[in-house]
């Protein structure tokens, strides 16, 4: 249903692909175009600019008032503010904006096999309309999810510090057998951490007294599920995948299913559940399209 359709020596997208292309394009047109649209004003992306121009003046990074309906309110973690600190000084909040939605863009490509249907295809996926409506970080994580599976355990490190969940990655590793790999994220992450927290002990305060308080009582879900809970679930799901994993590689099957497993762990355990967080559900797709090709990990 999805294969190209070829014609003499040409090939075309499938029907199926290019009707949900065309609906992808339509919905894309209607986010980026119209009067209401979210693109003509300061969304997700801005409480970015703003946490880093906030860390660069030195003032509170964390409002102890927000709430998860405040405007622009920063809750991941200090390492991504750090980041953005020093571009805060020299980019516009306009041009970041505007780089941010680049960069969406660009992870959808990329997620959709440097494929323009393929990525339109993805639009229609209605988790990922909004996210790129809101202009959150879930496509990006997805696509370092993809990486960290496909190319390097050490992609598990950028994801884990912009959005904390990912450190499961560490538990996948190990429970595939991985246990070299699994030391290695460890022990690079550990070294990460300590230069954010000795670059900005106080932001680290405030991310703990201010975000940490709340993520065992506060759900910040479609459902009024703790996030406590639900990185408990995400948690076991994941070593599940990774003893899949490590018995595909011992049978020399394909370990898609652990990967597509793993992917809905990180979804389920990211710390808001929100309709744009299952916008890295689409993260399947680049692993689905490369599983033959994909190359085996030895356990380390």
């Amino acid at each position: 249903m999805f294969a190209p359709v070829e014609v003499g020596s040409r090939r075309f997208p499938s029907i199926a692909i290019s009707v949900l292309a065309a609906i992808g394009a339509a919905l894309l047109l209607i986010i980026a175009t119209t009067e209401a649209s979210e693109w003509r004003h300061f969304n997700d992306e801005h409480a970015y600019w703003l946490a880093g121009a906030r860390l660069a003046a030195c003032e509170p990074l964390y409002d102890p008032g927000a709430t998860t309906n405040t405007p622009f309110a920063y809750w991941y973690p200090p390492p991504l503010a750090q980041v953005l600190a020093p571009i805060t000084s020299v980019v516009s909040a306009d041009a970041f904006s505007a780089a941010w939605t680049a960069i969406l863009l660009a992870c959808l490509w990329w997620l959709g096999g440097r494929d323009l249907f393929a990525a339109l295809a993805l639009v229609a996926f209605l988790p990922v309309a909004v996210e790129l409506r809101v202009r959150n970080v879930h496509l990006v994580m997805a696509v370092l999810a993809v990486l960290a599976l496909r190319r390097s355990w050490a992609f598990w490190i950028p994801a884990a510090a912009i959005k904390l969940t990912p450190v499961l990655g560490i538990a996948y590793l190990a429970a595939a057998g991985r246990w070299r790999d699994a030391v290695k994220v460890g022990a690079l992450g550990l070294v990460v951490l300590a230069v954010s927290v000795a670059l900005a002990p106080g932001a680290w305060r405030e991310f703990f007294d201010v975000v940490g308080t709340r993520a065992g009582a506060e759900g910040g879900a479609l459902v009024p599920i703790p996030f406590a809970l639900r990185f408990g679930v995400g948690a076991g799901l994941v070593i599940l995948a990774g003893r899949l994993a490590l018995r595909a590689r011992v049978a020399g099957a394909s370990g898609l299913g652990a990967e597509v497993l793993l992917i809905v762990a990180l979804t389920v355990a990211n710390p808001t559940l929100w309709a744009t967080a299952l916008s890295m559900l689409v993260a399947i797709v680049p692993l689905w399209r490369t599983a033959g090709t994909a190359k085996v990990a030895t356990p380390g």
